[in-house]
């Protein structure tokens, strides 16, 4: 073997060529998400409710660009399946029950931090303060989980069908589930205890409902209503970028 390509080997084995395409498709998540946060930081309208569709709006574009490149690169030139992925409507009445059941008690967890509010660092969209606003706030939040589901298909198809595969055939389910989850938590580059162990909560329920059902189904709705809820309900849309 000549030293060319036992350099080239040495750096395939310190490097593993999965990891790459981790990192590179990674960077192009960050690219998006920046862009998303430049836009709602330095292009604003002066009125409320139109900057916040607008930033809605700009949310899904960006997102819907990502699903199309990442759905490209892992079926054309990964060669992967949807099904690999974790597209697919096996168990569809079923894995959407589950993942509604489970979200259910993020709602409510959002809801009562609503109505108790005393820091002016939380700032919703909506504040519950009688009846009719609860009512208002249960539309906002249909309205809100209904454009929500391109961000949230975007996030779990790149770290639980993409990025969860390639850990899981090089480590196996349960090594590569863990591997997973920190990746996801330490990935949103935000070294804050809170938002860590936030992360973590997340990327561990996202992680349980995508190897329970084997499909994205369950992990794209409770992601969804965890947006949803905290940009309704806790800290609207230029307080919580992604």
């Amino acid at each position: 073997m000549c030293k060319e390509e036992q350099a080239s080997k040495e750096r395939e084995t310190y490097i593993p060529s999965y990891l790459k395409e981790i990192l590179k498709t990674q960077l192009i998540w960050y690219l998006i998400n920046f862009l998303i946060i430049f836009f709602q930081l330095y292009v604003a309208f002066d009125i409320p409710l139109l900057n916040n569709i607008y930033i809605l709006i700009f949310k899904i574009i960006g997102h819907s660009l990502f699903i199309s490149f990442l759905l490209y690169c892992t079926t054309m030139i990964y060669n992967l399946s949807f099904h690999e992925l974790g597209i697919n409507f096996k168990n569809f009445i079923a894995n959407t029950s589950l993942a509604i059941n489970i979200s259910l008690f993020l709602i409510s967890g959002a809801i009562i931090i609503n109505l108790t509010i005393t820091n002016s660092k939380i700032t919703p969209l909506i504040y519950i303060k009688d009846v009719n606003s609860f009512n208002q706030s249960l539309i906002y939040f249909i309205l809100l989980f209904t454009c929500y589901l391109i961000p949230a298909f975007s996030k779990e198809l790149f770290y639980r069908g993409f990025i969860q595969y390639y850990f899981k055939e090089e480590y196996g389910v349960i090594i590569g589930s863990i591997i997973s989850i920190l990746y996801y938590t330490f990935s949103y580059l935000d070294i804050r205890l809170t938002s860590i162990l936030l992360h973590f909560l997340i990327g561990f329920i996202t992680t349980y409902l995508y190897k329970k059902t084997d499909s994205l189904i369950s992990s794209v709705i409770f992601q969804a209503t965890y947006q949803a809820s905290l940009s309704l309900y806790l800290f609207s849309f230029d307080k919580w970028p992604f």
